[in-house]
Order: structure tokens, then sequence, then C-alpha cells
């Protein structure tokens, strides 16, 4: 693995783990042992970085849907619950869009447009998989898929900071898989 390569994933640990302000290049450049302006040869910057985690991001959650692509509706809900618990199973991290979403604030107005950019893809996503379940009738028929899936990235943002707090990655299972069978 390539030193930017480590980079980036030290970069998604430690935003996941202690959130994008949680860290520093130099807590990146100490952990790969090498000096920070060393660290300045990959990104220009944090900003930088913070890009580059968000494009991989991007990327790893658009090949993801698209490997589900052709299963139903109900069980590619139920893979996007699996997905984010093994986020939270993993050293109680959380996903990086909650983490970016408590620093939104103080993030530059580039890492703010490409973290709504994610945030959309996942909105856009969720709604033609409930819009689709309810073609099949798989879901019910009364439900309004913007709204539902605004509660379900509530719900996964809010789950996986609840498990967090308790140390138990099975809350966050529990919690949000009640709301897959709230569909049919």
């Amino acid at each position: 693995m390539d030193t930017k390569t480590k980079a980036l994933s030290l970069g998604r640990h430690y935003l996941q783990t202690l959130g994008f302000n949680g860290f520093s290049f130099q807590t990146v450049a100490d952990a790969l042992g090498i000096r920070k302006a060393s660290l300045h040869y990959y990104f220009a910057s944090k900003e930088e970085m913070g890009l580059a985690i968000l494009e991989d991001y991007q990327k790893a959650y658009a090949t993801w849907a698209q490997n589900i692509h052709g299963l139903p509706a109900d069980k590619k809900m139920e893979q996007m619950l699996q997905m984010f618990y093994k986020i939270g199973k993993d050293h109680n991290k959380v996903c990086p869009l909650g983490a970016l979403c408590s620093d939104f604030n103080t993030l530059s107005e580039k890492i703010q447009d490409r973290l709504r950019e994610f945030h959309l893809q996942q909105r856009k996503w969720l709604i033609a998989t409930i819009k689709e379940g309810m073609k099949d009738k798989i879901f019910r028929q009364d439900l309004n898929p913007p709204i539902v899936a605004d509660t379900f990235l509530a719900a996964i943002q809010g789950g996986l900071q609840v498990a967090r707090i308790r140390g138990e990655a099975e809350t966050f299972k529990s919690m949000v898989k009640n709301l897959v069978k709230e569909l049919s």
C-alpha cells in the first residue's frame, strides 16, 4: 500500500472515530511515521484530504448500490442496514456522513457541498428503492417515499450514535431492523 493510500485509510479511520475536527495532518503524519511536510506532497491541505475521503466513500457507495441492484427492495434495505451495522461494529465507528454532520458548521464550503451531494446520493437511492418496493407490492402502498427515506437516514445516523454511546453495535441492528418491518 502506498503512502497516499495509507494516509487516506488513516483519514477515514480518524474521521469515523474522532470526527473531522478531531484529527490533524500531524496526527496522520505521525501514524505514518513521516513528517507533516511529506504529507503535503500528497494533499495540499486537510480540506483536500477530506474531499478525497468523501470521493472514495461516494465511489464505494455507488459500487455497493450497483452490486445489489438486482435484489428485491426489502433485501436491498436489509443490505443497507447490514452495511451500516458493520460500520458500527468496527470500533464503534459512525458513518462518514454522521461524523461530518457533527462538524458541518466548521467545514469548508467545498466539503459541505460534497457532503450534501453524498447525502443526496443516498437519499435518492433510498427513495427509488422504496418506490420500487411499493411498485412490486413488497412495501405498503401508503408510504411517502421521501419522508420514509429521511426517516431511515435519521435512524441510521442516530442509531450509530446511540450504539457508540452504549458500546453495543447490536443496539443499532435491532433499532433499524424494525424500520424495515414497518414498511410491509
